[in-house]
């Protein structure tokens, strides 16, 4: 299993983006993955984190959770096909991204498509709070591409 370690090392030297934007991994499993980024770093002219930053953080973080969990399709390429945000609120302090691991039917049927053709297409969700409260709702569609 990847470690926080390696997987931020990763992520630093491959997406030189996730370094600018000060991300860490806060938490790492194959059920969850969440990603931290500082306000500092993401700054805007409004004195609210940016919304590239967070777009990027929440794409990551659905990102990570994949390649953690096609640790086993060595040789397999990860790319993003579309998303979609919706920021509902300012985001005013330090920040996470949450992605989970969708429900087992959705995670089998992408796994067997994978298997079978060489190539599979999952949608991911993530969430960002601000205090208590959602900020931002995203999802992406990732495809998986073995080479």
């Amino acid at each position: 299993m990847i470690n926080k370690e390696s997987l931020e090392a990763y992520l630093h030297q491959h997406i030189p983006l996730s370094q600018a934007l000060g991300i860490e991994i806060d938490i790492l499993s194959p059920q969850e993955v969440i990603l931290k980024a500082p306000f500092s770093k993401n700054i805007n002219h409004k004195k609210t984190v940016f919304g590239g930053s967070l777009h990027a953080v929440a794409t990551l973080a659905c990102w990570s959770l994949l390649h953690i969990n096609l640790e086993n399709f060595p040789s397999t390429d990860i790319v993003i096909a579309n998303s979609k945000i919706e920021y509902r609120l300012p985001v005013i302090s330090d920040f996470k991204a949450q992605c989970k691991l969708p429900e087992e039917s959705i995670w089998q049927r992408f796994i067997s498509m994978l298997r079978l053709k060489g190539k599979g297409r999952i949608s991911l969700q993530a969430t960002i709070y601000q205090d208590e409260s959602l900020a931002v709702s995203y999802e992406g569609t990732f495809a998986a591409i073995k080479r």
